[in-house]
C-alpha cells in the first residue's frame, strides 16, 4: 500500500501504466493541454444587420426541472447498450452490477438513469435513451470501472481483483461515528463532468469501523459523510489487490455558508437550485466533486434569494446556482474560519452561445449530426444539427467547453472558449480519411476479450483539435481500423489501464496487441 502526504505528489509516482490512463483519460475527454484557437466572436447584441438572430437553442437547462418534467424531455426510443463484464484472466463475471449515470440534477451531480446485473454469461444490456451516459461495473471483491458509452454502444468491462481499505470515522471528539456513508473517488480534472463514486455503501457501525474491498488499481480518495457533519476526506491511497490499507477519518461540525442569488439588475431570484464543490489540493488533476446526491451541500433559494449551505468544509469550495433562466453560475469561496465567513453574492450569468456548421472532411455540412457538449457545470449534453448540419446551443456558462462530434466510430473534439455574453461562431469537422490502417487483439492471457471499446486519439494541433477511432472488439478479439491518416497515436483499451503509442504511415498497417492481464509491479517502470 502505498499513501501520499500530499495530493500532487502521488501525480509524480504512478506507475506507468496508471500515468498512461490519465493520460489518456485527460486526453480522451478534454483536450486539456491544447489552447482553443481564437473563434470569431459576436457580441449578442451586434449580429451582422439584416442576418435573423436564430435563437431556438437545441439545450435546456434540465437541472432544475423535477423527475417528472425532466424525464419527459426524453425520446421514448432506446436501443439497447450491451456488453459483457470480465475479469483480468478473462472469465466472464456473473452478478456484477452495471450503472449508468447522467445529469439530471446538476452537471456536477451525477444520476442513475438505468442499472442491470450481469447474468452467468457476463452478459449485460441496457435500455437508455439517447444521450451520453458513463458506465460504472462493480462486483464484491473487484475494483470497480468507468466507461463513457452512447445509447446503443457496445461496451465490455474489465474488473480487476481488489485490495482492501479498512477504517473508522470519528467526530471531532475522537468519538466513534455509528451512521455514516463511505465514497472511492478518482481524481479527475476540474473541467470535466464529474464521474460518479467508483464505490458507495452506507454503514451503521457502531465503533465507527468500515471495510472497502472493492478498489480498483490506481490511486483514490476516501471520503467520509455523516448527518450534521461536514465531509473529510483521506489522503491518496493506492493498495494492492494482495494488499490491506487503514485509514481513520476525522469529521467536523463545518461551516455554515450562507448567501443571495439575485439577478443582473439585483432582483432576489427564488427557487434556485444551489450546491457546493469542494477543491482539494493544489493542481487540477486533484480535484474532486462533494456531488453525492445524499450530501447536505444542496438546497434550494428562499422567496428573498437566500440561501443556506451547513457542514460546508474548510478550504476552498466552489458555490453553483442552477435556474431555467440563465447560464449555471459558479463562484469559488475560500473559507479558512467559519467564524469570519462572509454571505456569498451569486449573481447569475447570461452565459454565452456556440453556432457553428458539422462538416465532413470534404466540406459538406452533415444534417442530424449528433454533437456532445462536456463541461463540469452541465455534464454532458447531446444535440443534433438541422438539415444545413447546422447547431446553436445556448445559456452556456463562461468558460471552457468541449463540442465531440461523432459519426460511427470516428470524431473529432475540439475546445471552445466561451465568453459572457458573445456568440462563439466555430465549425467542427471530421477529418479526412487516410491510407493506414491499425489492426490487433485485445486478450486476458490467452483468451479474446469481445465487446472492448478502443480508443486510439492523437491531437491534430490547436487549430484542428483532437481525433479519434473508437473500434470495438469482435468475438475474437480482433478489431481493425482502416483509411487511418499518417501520425503518431495512443491505443487504449478503455475501462482498463492498458495502451500503447504507436506510430500510423500511409499504405502501412499498424498492430497493436494488448493484453489486458495484471503485470507484476517489478514489470512496471516508473
Amino acid at each position: 500500500m502505498r499513501q501520499h502526504s500530499s495530493r500532487t505528489s502521488y501525480l509524480h509516482r504512478f506507475s506507468g501504466r496508471l500515468l498512461l490512463l490519465v493520460l489518456l483519460a485527460i486526453a480522451a475527454t478534454a483536450l486539456l493541454l491544447v489552447r482553443p484557437r481564437a473563434e470569431e466572436t459576436l457580441s449578442a447584441s451586434s449580429e451582422a444587420e439584416g442576418e435573423p438572430r436564430r435563437r431556438t437553442s437545441t439545450y435546456r437547462n434540465r437541472a432544475i426541472l423535477p423527475p417528472s418534467a425532466s424525464s419527459g424531455l426524453r425520446k421514448p426510443a432506446s436501443p439497447l447498450t450491451v456488453g459483457d463484464v470480465y475479469d483480468t484472466e478473462g472469465n466472464a463475471l456473473a452478478g456484477a452490477t452495471v450503472i449508468a449515470t447522467t445529469f439530471e440534477i446538476a452537471g456536477n451531480i451525477p444520476s442513475t438513469a438505468r442499472s442491470a446485473k450481469s447474468d452467468e454469461r457476463g452478459r449485460f444490456e441496457l435500455s437508455l435513451p439517447d444521450g451520453t451516459y458513463q458506465l460504472k461495473a462493480d462486483l464484491a471483491g473487484y475494483g470497480p470501472t468507468n466507461a463513457v458509452a452512447h445509447s446503443g454502444d457496445t461496451v465490455s468491462l474489465v474488473l480487476s481483483r481488489s485490495g482492501v481499505i479498512t477504517g473508522r470515522v470519528l467526530d471531532e471528539r475522537k468519538e466513534p461515528v455509528r451512521r455514516f456513508t463511505i465514497d472511492v473517488l478518482s481524481a479527475i480534472p476540474d473541467d470535466v463532468p464529474a464521474p460518479p463514486p467508483l464505490w458507495s455503501k452506507a454503514f451503521d457501525s457502531p465503533d465507527g469501523s468500515f471495510r472497502i474491498d472493492q478498489l480498483p488499481p490506481w490511486d483514490v480518495i476516501i471520503k467520509a459523510t455523516a448527518e450534521e457533519l461536514a465531509p473529510a476526506f483521506s489522503e491518496a491511497l493506492s493498495v494492492e489487490a494482495s494488499d490491506t490499507a487503514a485509514v481513520e477519518l476525522s469529521l467536523s461540525r463545518g461551516c455554515l455558508l450562507s448567501g443571495r442569488v439575485e439577478d443582473q439588475n439585483g432582483t432576489p431570484l427564488p427557487g434556485v437550485f444551489v450546491d457546493a464543490e469542494a477543491r482539494l489540493g493544489v493542481g487540477s488533476l486533484s480535484e474532486l466533486t462533494m456531488r453525492s446526491a445524499a450530501d447536505v451541500q444542496q438546497t434550494r433559494t428562499e422567496d428573498d434569494g437566500t440561501f443556506r449551505l451547513d457542514h460546508v468544509p474548510t478550504g476552498d469550495v466552489r458555490v453553483r446556482a442552477y435556474d431555467g433562466s440563465h447560464a449555471v453560475t459558479t463562484v469559488t469561496v475560500a473559507i479558512s474560519d467559519c467564524g469570519k465567513l462572509e454571505p456569498v453574492k451569486v449573481v447569475m450569468s447570461s452565459g454565452g452561445s456556440i453556432r457553428g456548421v458539422a462538416r465532413r472532411d470534404d466540406g459538406t455540412p452533415i444534417s442530424d449530426a449528433r454533437l456532445t457538449l462536456l463541461a463540469r457545470s452541465i455534464g454532458f449534453v447531446t444535440v443534433t444539427t438541422d438539415a444545413e448540419g447546422r447547431f446553436l446551443v445556448d445559456d452556456l456558462p463562461a468558460g471552457m467547453t468541449r463540442i465531440e462530434l461523432r459519426e460511427g466510430s470516428r470524431a473529432t473534439m475540439v475546445s471552445v472558449n466561451l465568453k459572457e455574453g458573445e456568440t462563439v461562431n466555430r465549425d467542427i469537422s471530421l477529418f479526412g480519411k487516410g491510407t493506414g490502417e491499425v489492426r490487433g487483439r485485445v486478450t486476458a492471457g490467452n483468451k479474446p476479450l469481445a465487446g472492448i471499446q478502443l480508443m486510439i486519439a492523437t491531437n491534430r494541433g490547436r487549430q484542428r483539435g483532437f481525433e479519434r477511432h473508437a473500434p470495438v472488439t469482435d468475438q475474437d478479439g480482433t478489431f481493425r481500423v482502416p483509411s487511418v491518416a499518417a501520425g503518431d497515436y495512443v491505443v487504449t483499451a478503455t475501462s482498463v489501464a492498458v495502451g500503447r503509442a504507436i506510430r500510423v504511415d500511409e499504405g502501412s498497417v499498424a498492430t497493436v496487441n494488448l493484453d489486458v492481464t495484471p503485470r507484476p509491479a517489478s514489470e512496471d517502470t516508473d
